[in-house]
């Protein structure tokens, strides 16, 4: 074969296949709020760069506040990415891990993300929940204050 043909060969193969597969996600993504009637920030930011060839997430997943911050290594799943911690329950038997998984794709100008507590959705009425691009970091801020 030629290098046209193997080039030619190469192109059909990959173009389909590349299309299927979204861009890694970069920058900001929140849906981070206040409550109204309590004050509690509810929502989760994700933060995503390349650091040493590897893609990765400083997340905050705040509930009732933004306590912590998680760097998590982010993974291909279909058709979107996996970000992913594990959280300390603690419970009869002591304290117990327990993964927490955001399964997360690309959607218009932000991402949808369903929410996994040990293999279960998590999701408020088991609905993808949407993130939006942020300019500046509210969640992960209030959760790195005070601590330098």
């Amino acid at each position: 074969m030629t290098r046209l043909a193997f080039a030619l060969l190469a192109a059909s193969v990959s173009g389909p296949l590349a299309a299927a597969q979204p861009a890694w996600p970069t920058g900001l993504y929140s849906n981070v709020r206040t409550s109204r009637e309590t004050g509690d920030l509810i929502g989760l930011e994700l933060r995503f760069y390349e650091e040493e060839g590897r893609h990765m997430a400083e997340l905050a997943d705040c509930e009732g506040w933004c306590n912590e911050t998680h760097i998590s290594e982010v993974t291909r799943a279909d058709k979107g990415f996996v970000v992913k911690y594990t959280q300390m329950f603690t419970g009869a038997q002591g304290e117990v891990p327990v993964e927490i998984r955001f399964v997360v794709w690309p959607a218009g100008s932000g991402l949808n993300f369903a929410s996994y507590q040990g293999g279960e959705n998590i999701d408020p009425h088991g609905k993808p929940q949407r993130l939006r691009r942020a300019i500046e970091p509210f969640g992960i801020s209030v959760a790195n204050s005070g601590k330098e």
